[in-house]
């Protein structure tokens, strides 16, 4: 199993729960998350094209760009999410296209005019397959389409830098964890203890060299703190090469 993969484990005990989105929000309060609005200030007044919403979990970004007036597709590679997601978009009688696929490897066979990473990019973890999820954001990313990121860096977290021993983060910024025996991961030994990739969170420097690396070019960025106060996040509006 792929640790990203995991999240579907995650989203089957939200779900029992009686929960509806990854933060556990209310119906009422999935159209008033800071992401909303940080992807505003780029959009400006634009009320309108298509979008490709990666790692859209249950939709809550594509939500809300389709209550908009965008017409939206999302993609995450849970299926319980999905399927939530679609109970959402039909309860609020928005027409939104939900599927189930790798971020890292998937092919719609068409483009978008915006393609937004609902905080995906931090939970893909190698180096392989990050470049891989880049292919696959700039072969679905129209010639003159923009890409959106909003995701989690190192600098200044004490959610990163506080001594746990749950978590150990390496000099590459890969985030490694613990977890129950039952995890079907490859498992790896540090310390003497047994951990599993979980996130990856550069620095905000390392983090626009990757894109820049990957065939990006940064049009708009800022760094704010995370919602739940935990993590800075690196926020930029790119295009490609």
């Amino acid at each position: 199993m792929k640790y990203y993969e995991l999240h579907e484990n995650f989203w089957q005990q939200l779900e029992k729960q009686g929960h509806i989105s990854w933060d556990r929000e209310k119906k009422t309060e999935l159209m008033s998350r800071s992401r909303n609005d940080e992807i505003m200030n780029f959009l400006g007044s634009r009320r309108s094209g298509s979008v490709l919403d990666l790692g859209c979990g249950s939709g809550s970004q594509s939500l809300y760009l389709s209550k908009l007036g965008f017409k939206c597709t999302g993609l995450d590679i849970s299926s319980t999410a999905i399927s939530i997601g679609k109970k959402l978009a039909s309860d609020l009688n928005l027409d939104i296209e939900l599927l189930c696929g790798d971020a890292c490897s998937f092919d719609l066979k068409k483009t978008f005019d915006i393609v937004t990473d609902s905080c995906l990019l931090h939970c893909i973890v190698t180096d392989i397959d990050r470049a891989h999820f880049y292919d696959c954001v700039k072969s679905h990313l129209d010639s003159n389409g923009r890409f959106f990121i909003y995701t989690m860096i190192r600098d200044g977290s004490p959610y990163l830098t506080a001594d746990r021993g749950d978590l150990h983060l390496d000099d590459d910024g890969i985030l490694w964890s613990m977890g129950p025996d039952s995890f079907d991961v490859e498992w790896t030994e540090i310390n003497g203890n047994k951990y599993f990739p979980h996130r990856r969170v550069l620095t905000e420097d390392a983090q626009r060299d990757e894109l820049i690396k990957n065939g990006f070019v940064v049009e708009g960025e800022k760094v704010t703190k995370g919602e739940d106060g935990s993590s800075p996040l690196f926020i930029a509006w790119l295009k490609k090469v």
